[in-house]
């Protein structure tokens, strides 16, 4: 049977929506610039319709800004964006992570520990695709930790600002971050498996407040 219109429509546009996202997080469209409806058809080989809905899509993410009669503007982190994404990572991770500490399954802890000591020596170079598995791992580190509360909230929380957070990251952190980041993780588990609450919760506590040191320092001394 064929597919209703309305299915076929919906699935170009997220076809287009992955697409443009992909472009943003690999920079192959870059912070501050400029776009139109029409040179994103003609990128993508796609019709009017599925990538409006895309960018509207991307808009409601922040990863995108229409300004009517002047384009779409690929968007640019700035400083208060950076400060608000972490506050609010501050706040809830750590708190999450004394409230679940008894939750969290052992055998998860060493194999996302296994996981990240397989990347240990991995070096991102200025392209974001070569950091693309060291983002995943953590993006993945962090989502699972938070899900380990089983509350939706806390989850859906977590998971609306990740695309936003991983555009921070390919914006304004430096290569060598993302080995020390890694790193950190380790030492993270290896709290949370010998067992030791607050020096788990500390270390997530400065893992955190050390990424937000590097993305404003970062984004301080960079030029789009």
């Amino acid at each position: 049977m064929a597919k209703a219109p309305s299915q076929n429509r919906e699935r170009l546009s997220q076809v287009a929506y992955d697409q443009i996202k992909t472009m943003i997080l690999q920079k192959d469209l870059t912070p501050g610039q400029f776009i139109n409806e029409s040179q994103l058809q003609e990128l993508l080989e796609l019709g009017r319709t599925p990538v409006r809905e895309a960018i509207l899509a991307l808009a409601q993410d922040k990863l995108v800004t229409v300004h009517p009669r002047k384009g779409i503007e690929i968007t640019r982190p700035t400083p208060k964006d950076i400060h608000d994404i972490f506050e609010i990572r501050s706040l809830l991770e750590p708190m999450i992570l004394r409230q679940c500490f008894s939750m969290v399954d052992p055998q998860w802890a060493m194999d996302m520990r296994a996981l990240l000591l397989q990347h240990e020596d991995d070096s991102a170079g200025n392209s974001a695709e070569t950091a693309a598995p060291l983002i995943e791992l953590d993006n993945r580190f962090h989502l699972e930790l938070v899900d380990t509360l089983r509350n939706q909230y806390a989850t859906n929380l977590m998971r609306s600002i990740v695309d936003y957070l991983n555009l921070i990251r390919v914006t304004a952190w430096r290569p060598a971050r993302y080995r020390a980041s890694n790193r950190e993780h380790i030492d993270i588990l290896n709290a949370i498996l010998e067992q030791d609450l607050e020096t788990s919760c500390r270390l997530l506590s400065d893992h955190i407040h050390l990424s937000y040191q590097e993305a404003i320092n970062t984004m301080m001394h960079t030029s789009f």
